[in-house]
């Protein structure tokens, strides 16, 4: 299934980045890139990295019921999973943060794993919020391109209607994860009895495992009991977001491509709704596909709105890949360790 998954991802990210550089006039984009202000770009990259403080902050929040952390010991770990979800497909990164952070400070790894998860619910949220401000776009910019509508499973759809069902769906998905955790919280015994039910259909072995997994991944659930602590996750998820969403706008600044915050907001929750979808590490060619199509749908030339969401993915993906390997050296690892870790955790 991994394999199917990745070879599936990497056919989407082909096709994606088929359509971003068709017809691109390579010369007039490396030319908008040359003139990039480097000086603001560094600013941009540095208040970049200072959102993930804000995250590794915001970490240390959901593993306080279990074992207080200092921010600035998180950091490194969150920062290496970000790099592995980088570098490594099916955000495999999530695991691997959880496995570091579980060896080297002594907690359960499936109830840290559930911290990260509980973070990831917590930032489509977020990006739900972004959506519904960006989709204003659509209401109050006038530069808005007149594109015909398409017909789909016989439904007539405009470029509008597309960009809001493909947000339902990925606000569906974080929505039904929420709620599977709540229940997880407060209806323990009859959701871990629907669990059982359903993995009766799977090999015995991966019953046996379940089984183990279940109560340390309540564990790390404990946050959601506690509603100051949900205020508290839920202000620093937006504040991190917004730090990012301002870097976007920045970006373009320092390109000298001058894009409404509105639209800047709706290529953010959109693009990032996008890599959730399989592809190759980092999100390379859904991010771009979305991102590149929405500034086309509002008047911007290809070669700016290729050139704008190349740069704005370089700056998400270089800075933290770079950082994470400095900390990777800083512990003493290497990427051959960590898997090789990894892979004789998920044996046992």
């Amino acid at each position: 299934m991994k394999k199917v998954l990745v070879w599936l991802g990497f056919i989407i990210t082909l096709v994606c980045l088929y359509f971003v550089v068709r017809g691109l006039d390579f010369g007039k984009m490396a030319q908008i890139v040359k003139e990039i202000n480097i000086w603001m770009l560094c600013l941009t990259v540095a208040i970049y990295i200072a959102g993930y403080y804000i995250r590794a902050n915001r970490w240390h929040y959901l593993l306080k019921h279990v074992k207080v952390l200092k921010t600035a010991e998180l950091f490194p770990y969150l920062v290496m999973g970000f790099m592995f979800n980088n570098v490594l497909p099916a955000r495999a990164g999530e695991f691997i943060r959880a496995f570091l952070t579980g060896t080297k400070k002594g907690v359960s790894k499936m109830t840290t794993f559930a911290t990260v998860m509980i973070e990831r619910v917590f930032d489509g949220m977020v990006m739900i919020i972004f959506f519904i401000i960006g989709y204003a776009s659509f209401h109050y910019l006038d530069t808005l391109q007149s594109i015909e509508p398409v017909n789909l499973f016989g439904m007539t759809l405009t470029v509008k209607d597309a960009v809001l069902w493909f947000a339902f769906i990925g606000s569906g998905v974080f929505l039904a994860v929420f709620i599977f955790m709540f229940l997880l919280m407060y209806k323990k015994d009859a959701t871990v009895a629907f669990i059982h039910k359903i993995m009766d259909f799977f090999p015995e072995k991966v019953r046996e495992k379940t089984g183990g997994f279940i109560d340390t991944f309540i564990s790390g659930l404990g946050i959601l009991s506690d509603l100051k602590g949900i205020m508290i996750v839920f202000g620093l998820s937006l504040a991190a977001w917004t730090v990012e969403a301002f870097t976007y706008w920045l970006m373009g600044e320092a390109m000298n491509i001058h894009i409404n915050m509105l639209l800047v907001c709706l290529i953010m929750a959109v693009a990032n709704f996008a890599i959730m979808t399989p592809s190759t590490p980092g999100g390379v060619g859904p991010f771009e596909f979305f991102g590149v199509g929405i500034m086309l749908l509002f008047g911007f030339p290809k070669e700016q709105a290729a050139a704008y969401t190349f740069i704005v993915h370089m700056m998400i993906l270089l800075p933290i890949i770079a950082l994470g390997l400095i900390f990777m050296f800083r512990e003493g690892l290497d990427f051959a360790t960590v898997m090789k870790e990894k892979q004789k955790e998920e044996v046992k």
